[in-house]
């Protein structure tokens, strides 16, 4: 004896939708987006930049800034994490090589109060960083 197998129906909704005709309007006028939407610093203006906030010659600000960034460099090629303030903290996320080039992603985490760091402690931070450069070219 063969089985019947039951189907359920499902009702539809006697209305139907109303179908939507689309209308032809003109296509917003699109503007070219800028062709550099982050800005970049360099090297040099970087170097400009501290030794105007020291007050120091550029020659001694460049050299403090180059062992400064090699160091940086190194560090994170260790992967150690970097406690900096005002910079912040620096933690290495991945990195690999790629192209014969070292490829170093990492996050910088920046409190609100580091950004807006001000007074005694920026003063005295650039006075360490103007004695420094005072006793290197005393050198």
């Amino acid at each position: 004896m063969a089985t019947r197998k039951s189907t359920t129906k499902t009702s539809t909704s006697k209305t139907a939708a109303k179908k939507t005709t689309p209308t032809k309007t003109a296509a917003a006028p699109v503007t070219s987006p800028e062709a550099s939407l982050v800005s970049v610093m360099k090297k040099k203006e970087f170097v400009e930049k501290v030794a105007e906030a020291s007050g120091q010659k550029k020659g001694v600000t460049r050299k403090v800034v180059e062992a400064a960034l090699r160091e940086l460099g190194d560090a994170l090629m260790r992967e150690d994490d970097l406690q900096l303030p005002p910079l912040g903290k620096i933690t290495l996320n991945r990195q690999h090589e790629s192209g014969g080039a070292q490829i170093l992603v990492a996050k910088i985490r920046r409190s609100k109060a580091m950004m807006g760091l001000e007074g005694p402690a920026t003063e005295a931070a650039a006075d360490a960083v103007a004695e420094t450069a005072d006793s290197a070219a005393d050198s």
